[in-house]
């Protein structure tokens, strides 16, 4: 009886479907096209601009090739591309997204995807073939330049870079204690008084012990005789406070 039992359950088996179908072999075209990592997650772009560059790459380079890129975003100022055209022998291309009817000041997302039968996922490169980021329109400009001193975390200086908004009668200052770091205010120079100081804000400063550090301002002042601007930020972490300590800006 067992050897019946176990005949039955043979032929059982040898009948059942077998479920799995191999898929198509990526990147079966040999192409691989993606947006270099060299594009920036935000685009700044001043108030009399209307359009700006892409960096897209591809692996191989031997023959001319059009490349469809699907496009989206929620809002319907920019105007995309249908296609990246590369010459023969042409690895790099910088497609142009232009744009009309932004606000200034208002950031506006999109996002570009490479379709899959151009790509390789398996195949490392510096890129991703899928691409999101956002454009804004403002109208800062350098308005001095000078010597930053922090006196809290490294003792260090730097060059730094004062800007200016006549839109929103704002100055600022950019990518202060690391890239992508700073702040706005307001300063009426008839009288020297600072107003719209930022509140908590992080730094880019981190430790090793308490992760990143914020700063809230507590004073701006600007003393004539040093031709500097002293501003006094409160420290913090998110275990406590390290107590006031100022950084400088002196005008060169």
């Amino acid at each position: 009886m067992t050897a019946v039992v176990a005949v039955l359950a043979l032929v059982s088996c040898q009948k059942e479907d077998n479920p799995y179908t191999p898929g198509e072999p990526a990147n079966s075209n040999g192409y691989n096209v993606y947006f270099s990592a060299e594009n920036p997650s935000s685009f700044v772009i001043g108030l009399s601009d209307n359009q700006f560059t892409i960096i897209v790459d591809r692996e191989n380079g031997g023959s001319a090739l059009s490349v469809p890129i699907e496009c989206s975003s929620e809002s319907d100022i920019f105007n995309f591309p249908a296609s990246i055209d590369f010459a023969a022998g042409e690895i790099t291309k910088e497609i142009t997204i232009s744009f009309s009817g932004a606000d200034p000041f208002v950031s506006y997302s999109f996002e570009l995807k490479i379709p899959e039968e151009y790509t390789n996922p398996y195949k490392l490169v510096e890129g991703y073939p899928a691409f999101s980021a956002s454009m804004l329109q403002e109208d800062y400009k350098v308005v001095a330049t000078g010597t930053w001193y922090d006196d809290f975390w490294t003792g260090e200086t730097w060059a730094q870079e004062l800007e200016y908004s006549e839109l929103q009668d704002m100055y600022r200052f950019s990518n202060v204690w690391d890239e992508g770091y700073g702040f706005t205010f307001k300063w009426d120079k008839s009288t020297n008084k600072f107003s719209s100081l930022p509140g908590k804000m992080e730094t880019g400063i981190v430790s090793s012990s308490y992760g990143m550090i914020s700063a809230t301002a507590v004073s701006f002042e600007y003393d004539a005789e040093g031709n500097e601007i002293d501003m006094l930020f409160k420290w913090t972490v998110s275990a406590g406070s390290f107590g006031n300590y100022y950084n400088i800006f002196y005008f060169d």
